[in-house]
């Protein structure tokens, strides 16, 4: 393994036990814990060149502010812009990047369309309010007030997938900060019922990445096989890969069942990354947690209720 397989290892095995003490934790711990968490792991991991998620940071919330009303377009055009010209730093003769700070961007830029996205949403609905002359009360999936800017910073550098996803609403993050009665929700059970195929598809990682390395197709050598044999050499290697991503889900996915996030109350009939579709008391004290179901619980995974 590369030290930047290990180090992304590292990172997401050190969110499960962070994740068990914030489960619990109040909503202010939560927020500004879980963003010191994501914001230590990333200047750890990206150093100076975390000044790039600031900056899309900075403008995003500048534009949200600015056109509440057509945030969306707008923050769509200029995350991808940036984003374009963080992939082009190397050809503009500036630093290049490292590889986590790739990925805190990729992550970054959907996390910002998609609260760009939610605020274009609540100022809609505040204008059909307004249109109307009364007012529906809090409607289900809108947030309750367009985010500040430390708000917005704690949302981005939220420790949860900020290197590996499963990506989430800024809506889904209020809900696990404002989580009612989180000892309610099951964590050790459905955790480990989750992580028990990691071991093995780590081990198939390891396995065919040193009988193919993929250091190999770099060498004159290769090349002088036959056609067949090359083309052959492409299935492990695309089979380490695939290990690997596995790997790295099911630790992400762990890390989000560890913090409870993304728990809804089984009757709330909750989409796997959208939040819940029926509004519906909160679960008991008493529950024991047979009422709580986890919506995100990785990015191929669609909820499953806990037991």
């Amino acid at each position: 393994m590369s030290p930047e397989e290990w180090t992304y290892l590292v990172v997401l095995l050190i969110s499960i036990p962070i994740g068990f003490l914030f489960k619990k934790a109040g909503p202010g711990l939560k927020r500004w814990g879980a963003a010191a968490v994501g914001l230590g792991l990333t200047l750890f991991t990206c150093g100076p060149h975390t000044l790039h998620s600031l900056i899309t940071i900075l403008g995003t919330w500048a534009l949200i502010q600015a056109q509440p009303c057509s945030c969306h377009a707008l923050a769509l055009a200029w995350t991808f812009s940036y984003l374009l010209f963080f992939r082009a730093l190397s050809l503009l003769g500036l630093p290049t990047p490292t590889p986590f700070t790739n990925a805190v961007q990729l992550l970054l830029t959907l996390k910002l369309v998609s609260l760009a996205s939610e605020v274009q949403d609540l100022h809609l609905a505040q204008r059909k309010e307004m249109a109307s002359g009364f007012s529906k009360g809090p409607s289900l999936g809108l947030l309750p007030d367009v985010p500040s800017l430390m708000e917005t910073l704690s949302y981005s550098y939220c420790y949860v997938g900020i290197m590996t996803g499963p990506f989430f609403r800024y809506r889904t993050y209020l809900d696990w900060l404002e989580q009612p009665f989180p000892g309610a929700v099951p964590s050790l059970r459905p955790l480990l019922r989750r992580a028990w195929p990691a071991p093995l598809f780590g081990l198939l990682f390891l396995l065919s990445s040193h009988l193919f390395p993929l250091e190999a197709v770099r060498e004159d050598a290769f090349y002088a096989r036959p056609l067949p044999a090359r083309l052959f050499y492409m299935i492990p290697v695309f089979f380490a890969f695939r290990m690997r991503f596995y790997v790295a889900w099911i630790a992400a996915e762990c890390g989000c069942i560890a913090a409870g996030f993304g728990a809804y109350p089984v009757a709330a009939k909750a989409r796997a990354g959208g939040g819940p579709t029926l509004q519906c008391p909160p679960p008991s004290r008493s529950g024991g947690g047979r009422e709580v179901t986890q919506d995100l619980a990785g990015p191929t995974t669609s909820g499953w209720p806990f037991p």
